[in-house]
């Protein structure tokens, strides 16, 4: 299934410090998946599926890395 990649701005440091763990105990930020899956929607594609959590940019600004699953048939 393809994937579309989504970086989203991060907030600040402390956030930047505690999203990774979060995401590495299995739990999710509801935030970051709704905004990653709405970057998805306005890209002009269906999202299937939750948002995976990949990792940060080691650039600045920090932006966090989500592959969103999408459908890309045409009916």
């Amino acid at each position: 299934m393809p994937k579309l990649r989504i970086e989203i701005a991060a907030v600040d440091q402390i956030e930047v410090k505690r999203v990774p763990s979060v995401y590495q105990r299995g739990e999710r930020i509801v935030r970051l998946d709704d905004e990653a899956s709405d970057e998805a929607w306005k890209a002009g594609y269906t999202p299937v599926g939750r948002p995976v959590f990949v990792g940060l940019t080691n650039g600045d600004p920090l932006l966090y890395r989500f592959d969103v699953f999408v459908e890309t048939s045409v009916q």
